[in-house]
């Protein structure tokens, strides 16, 4: 991905920014839950220097270097880290990218990962001049796909044999994508 300027972005009870060091014990956390380690491609066991890592790669550096564009998505009110949002893969000239988030395990089921889907498809839709964002997850993965859905994404098909498992060996992928129009 090309180098950009930190962004951040409000949205309402939301604010989303780049990870910072402070970040890391918040990473850390969350990603020593089994549903999570379950999903996204985490190291397991999942230690500190696994979170210094991931922050320093989604930092403002991650940004600049065109490395990362991943957003801390924090509680507005108390800056508590409830999750993490990014745009893992874009392609500019066909103008497309595809979003990926996790939620630490006490801010599910609480609206966090749809409203932070939203607000980073309208930047990427707006800022970045992106004109599909697509979503990909395991399948069964229920609660990425129900995430998906709810921030308006078309749920388009299966992808066979789409992604790595840990441990080795192949899964199926459920894709989705989201156009500008499709937005509420």
């Amino acid at each position: 991905m090309p180098p950009m300027e930190p962004t951040e972005i409000t949205a309402g009870r939301l604010h989303l920014r780049p990870f910072t060091a402070a970040d890391a014990d918040g990473v850390l956390a969350a990603c020593q839950d089994p549903e999570l380690q379950r999903w996204v491609p985490v190291p397991a066991p999942y230690l500190r220097e696994h979170a210094a890592e991931y922050v320093q790669a989604n930092s403002v550096e991650g940004w600049r270097s065109g490395a990362g564009h991943a957003f801390a998505v924090l509680d507005a009110t108390s800056a508590e880290l409830l999750a993490s949002i990014g745009l893992p893969r874009r392609d500019d000239a066909a103008g497309i990218a595809e979003v990926g988030y996790w939620v630490a395990p006490g801010a599910r089921g609480k609206g966090v990962a749809t409203q932070a889907t939203l607000a980073v498809a309208r930047w990427a839709f707006g800022a970045l001049g992106v004109q599909r964002l697509e979503w990909m997850a395991e399948t069964g993965n229920v609660a990425s796909r129900r995430v998906a859905e709810k921030a308006g994404f078309t749920i388009e098909g299966v992808l066979r044999s789409r992604m790595l498992r840990r441990g080795g060996g192949r899964s199926d992928a459920w894709i989705g994508s989201l156009l500008p129009a499709d937005l509420p």
